[in-house]
């Protein structure tokens, strides 16, 4: 995932990085990638706050102790992400396609990666559902 266009819709894992500098954040990825797992970094725009960084949910088991070898506290959150089109309504009409279907969205973060796309994560009260509507 890390650098390379990610085409589905799916459930992963958010892990928030406790507001880290580029290094420790580098780190990470570097010892990921280093054993397989890609993953996308989603920078806050204020570099003060937490970092996000998805992973696959399968992907967990290998990155628990590699966090913890290098030090590394990171809360885990099971989201959606997605892909939009980076243009108004996008993300209002992903939501809308949710709510039609009964399913209430606790969480939304949007980075735009490109000035044509942006990635959502989504946190819903039934991501799997959620996720169906979307598909739907």
């Amino acid at each position: 995932m890390a650098g390379e266009d990610m085409t589905d819709d799916r459930i992963v894992t958010e892990l928030f990085l406790e507001k880290p500098n580029f290094k420790e954040v580098s780190r990470v990825a570097k010892a990921l990638d280093g054993i397989g797992v890609k993953s996308i970094i989603m920078p806050p725009e204020d570099r003060s706050i937490n970092t996000h960084l998805i992973v696959e949910n399968a992907d967990l088991p290998k990155i628990r102790p590699i966090l913890k070898k290098l030090g590394v506290s990171a809360m885990e959150k099971e989201v959606i992400i997605i892909r939009l089109e980076n243009k108004p309504g996008t993300m209002a009409d992903a939501a809308k396609k949710i709510s039609d279907k009964g399913v209430n969205l606790l969480y939304a973060f949007s980075v735009t990666m490109t000035p044509t796309l942006s990635y959502v994560l989504l946190g819903a009260s039934d991501n799997k559902q959620a996720l169906k509507a979307l598909k739907d």
